[in-house]
């Protein structure tokens, strides 16, 4: 069994510094808040889930600061306020694989969100539950998500992927180039559009460079590699307005767009001044709420460190225990690494 591709002894080069006293997170630290952060962003996000920015001010008028402000529709009710969705879900398929194995396994995390699927499955996109369905899909997942993508003209580019792949930053953010290919690998098990790899591999991306107190350029499309999509490319290099209206996140439309979600993420690693304030803002900008508010959780958590996620989202996430007992294995195979 291979071991993780990370350790606590490294040299790290400044990053973002902030305007306050606080001290920089350890690497501890931010990889807890990435796993929280992922949960919390998800959890909380539910609340506004499919609105737009109008109706989230409707239905909130004192706006969303805890999972029991949530609305009890027939969508959300689902779901217990503090309760992850199937982002999350997925999210743990893939590092329940990763502490397992030691290594990515693609296959062994397409067999997981298989299982996940049948035995819960709420909230599963339209694209991801057609792929788990195609015979023989255990076997040969990537080939079941390039038929239905192909069966699509070629055009089907939704965030199912994306929504799950910031923890593949953690497990290999020293080599650039073995990341990309894990995020890549892991998307084509449900996605096979090469605008949802781009958009994996750039939170994943950015996701590293956090964990690595890197120093992110201006540009998002720098981070991506050479081969990336032509109109991930061009989307990514406009992301620069501070302003998240800019980012149209409710865009009735395309509110799940892959590269759209890809541009929380990457806007909550730039422009919020703590975690709270770029989470809720991000809810509040409506639209795939839970997996935008997943992405951005997982950026800002990993940014800032567990200690700035504030204690009631934390003290109120549900099956919270299962996370931490997942994070303490994290760190030990870490501390493992770096012996």
């Amino acid at each position: 069994m291979d071991g993780p591709a990370f350790g606590w002894d490294v040299h790290f080069s400044p990053l973002d510094k902030l305007t306050d006293l606080r001290p920089m997170p350890t690497l501890p630290s931010r990889i807890r808040g990435l796993i929280l952060g992922q949960a919390i962003g998800d959890a909380l996000g539910l609340a506004t889930e499919f609105m737009s920015r109008e109706e989230v001010k409707r239905h909130y008028p004192q706006g969303v600061g805890h999972y029991t402000d949530m609305l009890r529709d027939a969508h959300r009710s689902r779901w217990q306020p503090g309760e992850w969705t199937d982002d999350t879900a997925q999210f743990l398929c893939i590092l329940d694989s990763l502490l397992e194995h030691g290594a990515v396994k693609p296959l062994d995390i397409a067999q997981r969100i298989k299982q996940w699927s049948e035995v819960d499955g709420r909230g599963i996109g339209t694209t991801t539950l057609r792929v788990l369905e195609v015979p023989g899909y255990t076997e040969q997942p990537e080939r079941a998500a390039e038929l239905i993508w192909r069966n699509r003209s070629r055009d089907l580019a939704p965030n199912g992927a994306v929504m799950r792949s910031s923890i593949l930053g953690l497990w290999h953010h020293r080599d650039h180039e073995q990341l990309w290919a894990d995020a890549q690998a892991v998307c084509r098990i449900t996605h096979h559009d090469p605008r949802c790899v781009d958009s994996c591999r750039l939170v994943a991306r950015v996701v590293a460079a956090h964990l690595r107190e890197e120093t992110l350029p201006g540009d998002a499309a720098q981070l991506l590699p050479s081969d990336s999509d032509p109109r991930s490319l061009a989307w990514f290099h406009a992301l620069r307005d501070p302003d998240i209206a800019a980012l149209h996140l409710d865009e009735p439309n395309s509110i799940g767009y892959t590269l759209r979600t890809a541009s929380a993420g990457w806007w909550a690693a730039h422009h919020p001044t703590s975690f709270e304030e770029g989470l809720l803002a991000v809810v509040h900008a409506g639209g795939d709420a839970d997996t935008n508010g997943a992405v951005a959780g997982s950026v800002l958590g990993a940014r800032f460190g567990v200690e700035s996620i504030p204690t009631r989202w934390v003290e109120g996430l549900l099956d919270r225990d299962a996370l931490e007992e997942r994070c303490e294995r994290v760190l030990a195979w870490g501390a493992a690494a770096a012996q």
